[in-house]
């Protein structure tokens, strides 16, 4: 392991150490030792079974392994808790690693440190389940330039060291050549690949980091950029659309025209996509994405921060938020995230379907802060439109609101307001509502 390790620290000019501070090792000994002393005079004042005087405390206060487990798991959100019960018993090891190295998050001030951890303890790698990697930085400002020292160590060093990845979240990253190359090899079972503010040398990188691990079918893009663009016209026409199951959009200002967002558009087939609304002018975009989309099964939309002076537009001519998605129809889920100040947003959508192009439409979803004072303060011609357009969908069957924030005390006022103004679907009994989020 030394070898490893100075081997790492001679390639990449890093240091390693194992110091612990001296205040943290002596509360640590105090709080056993007081724990120790606590459970020695509870075992003496303990009377003994008749039958069984020569046993021990262990042996008649033993639990079955699998009860163990069951502990551990309703205890896998509270972090120092497990990491006290594997500290206590050696059987509750394994169980409790399972959480805590379930989730890792490297970044610029901790990655010696992990690195130092997977040299000396490599089976911890394999609990390993979901890895967010930060360079640190701005990706945009380096545009051109080498990888940093901290993303090679993580192509190179980490990232080959952790086979059971699923969920991979890279950010502030730039994918050279080299760099797509070396990770190539490492994480064999990645389902889930998300990138945000990253830049590609060329489309074509994007493309080989997502084919060499074919299991990747959730794709999600923030801000990404390619420094080239495309190799060659007719190298993009003879390319394959990437089958997704879910491919999710956020789209924000980037430095550069080069983005990568119209490539993902084009060469990506997705059956759920997400997209990021953040402005009004986005809309046609999106429309111009969905029409191209003929294995699109559900359409998310998120309605985030949207400014006044959009909102105002978009109450004085609801057109401008019509959908046109792929026709023939084949759009079967559609799922509307208001957040807690986007609802009237969703309300004009909903108004303005064309039932012509929604006629295989089975479920509507709508996120939202479900208040009645919030809902009488949107129009009631709006709300009549959504009734009106909803009613005619002869496929649909469920019209599903979910409460947006944690107070579900007003949900049930919010809900009688809801259908008082949804007359049609409320007698046809396709209303429901959520007091809150599920947990994903």
């Amino acid at each position: 392991m030394d070898n490893t390790l100075n081997c790492i620290s001679r390639e990449f000019g890093i240091s390693f150490s194992e110091r612990r501070s001296r205040v943290d090792l002596r509360k640590s000994i105090s709080r056993i030792w007081q724990a120790t002393k606590r459970f020695t005079r509870r075992s003496q004042t303990l009377p003994s079974t008749p039958g069984n005087t020569n046993q021990t405390l262990p042996e008649r206060w033993r639990l079955p392994l699998e009860l163990l487990e069951q502990i551990i798991d309703n205890l896998c959100f509270d972090i120092a808790t497990l990491r006290c019960c594997a500290l206590v018993c050696h059987a509750l090891v394994y169980r409790s690693r399972r959480y805590l190295f379930h989730t890792i998050l490297i970044q610029e001030k901790n990655f010696t440190r992990f690195v130092f951890l997977i040299i000396q303890q490599p089976h911890i790698t394999g609990f390993v389940r979901d890895v967010y990697f930060e360079a640190g930085g701005d990706a945009f400002s380096n545009l051109g330039r080498q990888p940093s020292t901290i993303v090679r160590v993580f192509a190179l060093v980490i990232a080959p060291r952790l086979p059971n990845v699923l969920r991979l979240t890279v950010k502030d990253v730039s994918f050279t050549q080299d760099v797509v190359e070396m990770l190539d090899p490492s994480f064999p079972q990645l389902c889930a690949l998300s990138l945000f503010d990253c830049w590609f040398t060329c489309h074509g990188n994007l493309e080989t980091l997502v084919r060499n691990h074919p299991r990747v079918h959730t794709l999600r893009c923030g801000r990404l950029c390619s420094l080239h663009g495309a190799d060659s016209p007719a190298a993009d026409q003879t390319r394959t659309p990437l089958q997704m199951r879910a491919l999710k959009v956020t789209e924000a200002y980037a430095p550069t025209p080069l983005t990568l967002m119209p490539w993902l558009v084009n060469y990506v087939q997705p059956e759920k996509f997400t997209y990021t609304l953040y402005r009004l002018s986005q809309v046609a975009k999106l429309n111009q994405t969905i029409s191209g989309y003929a294995s699109m099964r559900h359409l998310h939309i998120i309605f985030y921060h949207w400014r006044k002076g959009d909102t105002d537009a978009v109450i004085e001519s609801p057109q401008v938020m019509e959908l046109t998605p792929h026709y023939p129809p084949s759009l079967t889920t559609l799922t509307l995230d208001a957040k807690l100040h986007s609802l009237l947003l969703v309300v004009h959508l909903l108004a303005r379907l064309d039932p012509h192009s929604f006629t295989r439409l089975q479920t509507v979803n709508i996120i939202a802060h479900v208040r009645a004072d919030e809902i009488e303060n949107i129009e009631y011609e709006a709300w009549a439109g959504m009734d009106q357009t909803l009613s005619v969908l002869l496929s649909l069957g469920a019209v599903n609101f979910t409460n947006s924030c944690q107070d579900p005390s007003h949900v049930e006022e919010g809900s009688v307001a809801i259908m008082a103004r949804l007359r049609v679907l409320s007698v046809r009994n396709m209303l429901s509502f959520a007091a809150e989020k599920p947990r994903e």
